[in-house]
C-alpha cells in the first residue's frame, strides 16, 4: 500500500484542499488505488482539542483518511529558543532580505508604512505583517551573500530537527510528502526528514500573492505546483526553480465554478446544498449586488460606503429597481455580524456570514464555496476591496468594482485603501482591465450604473483574469493534483 502524507500548512490552505472536490478525489484513489492518505495538523494552527477531535472524526469516519498530530509546540527551553529564532527572526529576516533584493512593490509599501510616524488611532488599521522592523535587514540588506548564509542556517538540521516528525516518518513510512505551503517554516522541517528518508516531495505555492511577498520557497522539492503561468514565471525568475519541476495545476478553490455538466439544481442536489434563492429569500427577478467585505483593518470605511449604496437603492437611483444587496463576511472576520447589523433595517439587504477560519469545518466550507458559486452566477455585480474575490468573480464573468477609498473615514495616506493596490500581484491583475477601480462615491455610482446597464462591459478583461490567474476552466484543479499524485507514485514525470 502506497502512503501519502499531506501537510496543509494552515487552516486557510486546508479549506482549499479539503472543502473542494479534491477531497472526493482523495477518497476515491484511497479506495480504488489502495492508497493510504494521512493529513497532518501542523505547528501554529489555531486548533483546540475539541476542533482536532472534530476534524479527526470528519476525515476518518467519512473519508477513509487518517488525521494525525505530527508536531507539537516546543516544550524544553532549548527547543523554544530554537523555535523562536527560526520563526520570529531567521524566517522574517530572510523574507525581508529576499523582498529587498528583488525590490518588490509590496515590500516598498511595507517599508513606507514602517518609516511613518503613525498616530495611535491609526494602528487599528494595521496588521502584524504591515510592519517590517529595519533591523531585520541589518547589515547590508541587499547582500545576496548574507542572504545565502542566513538561508543555509535556516535550512540546517539544527533548526529543523524535530523528534516527533522523525518518529512519525519512521512509523508511517510515507511514499510521498505533499506540502500545502512551501514558504512556511514548518514545511522546511518536514522536508528535512523527507530527504533523510528518501521520500518524494511536492508542494503548493499557498496563494497567488505569496511569491512576491512571503520570502524564499523550499528549493529542493521534486515538484512545484502553481496556479498559473504568472506564478511559474515568478518561481523561475525570483526563486531560481528549474522550469522542468514546475506544474501549473490551478487552485481547487475555483473548481466549483467550472462544473459545466451540472446546472444549479443538479449542483445543489449533487452536493446536498440548500437552494440559495430560498436561503436568502431572493426572488428570481431581483438584481443582486454582491459586496464581499474585508477584515476591519483592511476594509476601512466599508460601513459608510455600504450605507451610501443602500440609500441610493432605497431612492431608486440605480437603473435596476428590484435590487438585493448581499453582504458577505471575510473568512477571517469574526466581527461581521456586529459591524453590519445596522443594515438589516433595509429590506433588500441580506447578511451572508461565511464560515470562519477560526471554526474550521470542511463541510461548512464546502457548502460555503458552493453557495458563493451559485450566488455569483446570479449576481449582476460584485464590489470588493483588493481581494482574491476578483478572480472568483471573473470565473463567473461577473462585473467587478474594486473599492479604492475610505468612504467618510479620514485615515493616514500611507494606510489608505488605495495603497493596498500598489502591490505586485494586484498590479498585474489590474493590467488586464477586467475591473473598475473607484476612488470616490461619484465614481462608485457611475460604475454601478454602467455595469447594471451593460453587464458584458469589460468581459474580455475578466476572461483574461480567469485565464491568467485561476489557471484553468477546462479541467478541474482537483483532477490535476490527483493526476500528479498518481504519476509521482507510479514514477511518471510527464506533464498533463
Amino acid at each position: 500500500m502506497k502512503k501519502i502524507l499531506i501537510v496543509p500548512g494552515n487552516l486557510f490552505v486546508s479549506r482549499n484542499y479539503f472543502s473542494s472536490p479534491l477531497l472526493e478525489n482523495l477518497k476515491r484513489i484511497s479506495i480504488k488505488d489502495n492508497i493510504k492518505i494521512i493529513v497532518a495538523e501542523v505547528e501554529g494552527n489555531p486548533i483546540d482539542n475539541d476542533s482536532f477531535k472534530k476534524l479527526k472524526n470528519f476525515f476518518e469516519d467519512n473519508n477513509n483518511i487518517q488525521f494525525v498530530k505530527l508536531v507539537k509546540n516546543p516544550s524544553s527551553f532549548k527547543e523554544r529558543v530554537i523555535w523562536y529564532l527560526k520563526n520570529n527572526f531567521l524566517h522574517k529576516a530572510l523574507t525581508f532580505r529576499f523582498n529587498e533584493i528583488n525590490n518588490f512593490i509590496t515590500h516598498k509599501r511595507y517599508k513606507d508604512i514602517t518609516s511613518t510616524n503613525l498616530k495611535k488611532e491609526d494602528t487599528k488599521y494595521l496588521w502584524n505583517s504591515d510592519i517590517w522592523p529595519n533591523y531585520l535587514g541589518f547589515p547590508l540588506p541587499k547582500s545576496k551573500i548574507l542572504f545565502k548564509i542566513i538561508f543555509s542556517i535556516f535550512k540546517s538540521y539544527s533548526f529543523n530537527k524535530n523528534k516527533i516528525i522523525e518518529n512519525n516518518f519512521k512509523k508511517l513510512k510515507p511514499d510521498l510528502l505533499i506540502l500545502g505551503d512551501i514558504q512556511s517554516p514548518v514545511s522546511f522541517s518536514y522536508l528535512t526528514y523527507a530527504k533523510k528518508y528518501k521520500v518524494k516531495a511536492a508542494g503548493n505555492v499557498r496563494t497567488w500573492d505569496h511569491l512576491t511577498k512571503n520570502g524564499p520557497v523550499i528549493d529542493n522539492l521534486d515538484e512545484y505546483w502553481v496556479w498559473n503561468s504568472i506564478m511559474r514565471e515568478e518561481l523561475i525568475k525570483f526563486h531560481n526553480i528549474n522550469d522542468s519541476k514546475i506544474y501549473e495545476i490551478g487552485s481547487p478553490q475555483f473548481d466549483y465554478y467550472f462544473y459545466s455538466n451540472l446546472d444549479d439544481k443538479n449542483l445543489i442536489e449533487y452536493f446536498n446544498i440548500r437552494k440559495t434563492n430560498e436561503e436568502f429569500n431572493l426572488s428570481k427577478e431581483t438584481s443582486i449586488i454582491f459586496f464581499a467585505t474585508n477584515r476591519p483593518h483592511r476594509g476601512i470605511g466599508e460601513e459608510s460606503i455600504i450605507h451610501h449604496i443602500c440609500e441610493n437603492i432605497a431612492l431608486g437611483i440605480y437603473p435596476e429597481k428590484d435590487i438585493s444587496l448581499i453582504l458577505r463576511s471575510h473568512p477571517y472576520d469574526n466581527t461581521f455580524l456586529k459591524r453590519f447589523e445596522e443594515f438589516k433595517k433595509y429590506p433588500f439587504v441580506r447578511l451572508f456570514n461565511s464560515s470562519q477560519i477560526s471554526n474550521f469545518d470542511p463541510n461548512e466550507f464546502r457548502d460555503d464555496m458552493i453557495k458563493v458559486n451559485l450566488l455569483l452566477k446570479k449576481t449582476k455585480l460584485v464590489i470588493c476591496g483588493q481581494s482574491t474575490f476578483a478572480i472568483d468573480s471573473s470565473c463567473t464573468d461577473t462585473p467587478i468594482i474594486n473599492i479604492s477609498f475610505e468612504g467618510e473615514i479620514d485615515v493616514n495616506e500611507k494606510l489608505s485603501v488605495k495603497n493596498r493596490y500598489n502591490v505586485d500581484h494586484y498590479q498585474k491583475l489590474i493590467s488586464y482591465k477586467g475591473t473598475k477601480i473607484v476612488d470616490s462615491f461619484n465614481s462608485l455610482d457611475n460604475s454601478i450604473k454602467q455595469y447594471l446597464e451593460n453587464p458584458k462591459l469589460d468581459h474580455e478583461g475578466r476572461d483574461q483574469i480567469t485565464k491568467k490567474f485561476a489557471g484553468f476552466s477546462d479541467k478541474s484543479s482537483s483532477d490535476r493534483i490527483t493526476e500528479r499524485i498518481l504519476k509521482i507514485l507510479d514514477g511518471g514525470n510527464g506533464r498533463i
